[in-house]
């Protein structure tokens, strides 16, 4: 968990997109000319089957979303890597026609193989087009099954476990078999839970109702975080913050709001809940190689707003008479910066929060059961923050 969250961390769009070039990508307009129907059997068909499912999506002229799941086994096609490299810019080029995907992830398997996994979306997550699923239970004992479904093909598959090769695929574009297994996409996504929401810009109200409804209800939150808590700063001290780095009046009014509405929320769940916050408190020499900058991420704020060491030094003093203030809020130093460029929120046996500041800014709320309780007992070396 610990190396999933330090690549997602780390990880930066843009850069991402320079490297594989996704920017330049251009999605043919000519049609994929494919029979109306055709099987695929074993491992190197099927492969072939699945390239040409994502070139008749990606080439077709159709708009309707994606839907990817499967529970049949992957390393044997993983470990061709010109396969893979075709796989992905076939997802790349349904991203860039703007397609939506519905991607149910299959869980049973061993965590370190589901964190790889995840590893490898985190590229795809980034664009908002992803909603990722899991389907509860243990559901491929003995047979598995493959199903990606768009509005021009859909890719049918089955083995028996432990026998892939043995595997068949089938491809239609046939109108009355698509809509068969559109209608039954549909079915299995009634039945699978969402294994994470995903909060970009453009869904920026949805988070931040989210974010009200919560201080409602009840639960000890334990955040790690990547800079000080914005609600712990005095209107007095953000105005003046915001005033000397020549913030616009519309810019700073903006700022100012969204930190009292933070300290509101914030002031609701301390009123029965306790707070735990862990902190960044770097020395001077290494605040100055890295400095750290105003946490204004749930805000979808696009612009970087560093502090000075004095700054930021007064503002801890402000988070220390904010715990003297709130009995049920407590703040501790991390010994060294967990991370730079995410920061975590615990609701415990509820949610996880993985916020990542840059690059972009984009909000992970993670309630599969595994996950979440993998990463509310991460550990880090913390001392009291002295009051």
């Amino acid at each position: 968990m610990k190396k999933f969250l330090d690549t997602l961390d780390s990880f930066n769009l843009n850069e991402y997109i320079k490297a594989i070039r996704f920017d330049e990508l251009k999605v043919p307009s000519l049609p994929f000319q494919i029979p109306v129907s055709k099987s695929y059997y074993g491992v190197d068909e099927m492969k072939n089957g699945e390239l040409d499912f994502l070139k008749a999506t990606a080439l077709s002229k159709s708009k309707h979303s994606v839907f990817m799941c499967s529970d049949m086994q992957m390393d044997d096609m993983v470990a061709d890597m010109d396969f893979s490299k075709k796989y992905m810019f076939g997802l790349a080029a349904i991203l860039k026609k703007g397609l939506h995907i519905n991607m149910i992830h299959n869980l049973n398997r061993p965590f370190h193989e589901l964190m790889l996994g995840l590893e490898c979306w985190i590229p795809l997550y980034m664009t908002g087009q992803i909603s990722p699923y899991y389907l509860k239970g243990t559901y491929n004992q003995i047979f598995c099954h493959f199903l990606y479904v768009s509005g021009a093909a859909a890719l049918s598959g089955e083995c028996i476990s432990g026998f892939h090769t043995k595997g068949k695929y089938y491809l239609t574009k046939n109108k009355e078999e698509l809509s068969y297994y559109q209608e039954r996409s549909a079915c299995i996504l009634k039945k699978a839970h969402s294994l994470m929401d995903i909060y970009r810009e453009d869904k920026a109200s949805e988070l931040s109702a989210f974010l009200l409804a919560n201080s409602h209800t009840g639960g000890n939150r334990r955040n790690i975080l990547s800079t000080l808590p914005i609600y712990t700063a005095t209107t007095e001290f953000l105005t003046e913050f915001l005033d000397k780095r020549n913030v616009s009046a519309n810019g700073k009014q903006k700022i100012l709001e969204y930190a009292a509405m933070r300290r509101e929320q914030t002031l609701e769940i301390l009123k029965n809940n306790p707070i735990s916050d862990e902190i960044p408190y770097p020395d001077e020499n290494d605040f100055r190689k890295h400095p750290l900058s105003l946490s204004l991420s749930l805000m979808f704020c696009d612009t970087n707003y560093e502090y000075t060491f004095e700054e930021y030094t007064e503002h801890l003093e402000l988070t220390k008479e904010f715990a003297k203030e709130n009995k049920n809020y407590s703040a501790v130093q991390t010994r060294e910066n967990a991370f730079t460029n995410i920061q975590i929120t615990t609701h415990e046996n509820e949610y996880v929060m993985i916020s990542k500041n840059k690059a972009p800014t984009i909000h992970f709320v993670v309630r599969h059961p595994i996950l979440r309780e993998a990463i509310e007992n991460l550990e880090f070396p913390v001392f009291e923050l002295s009051k």
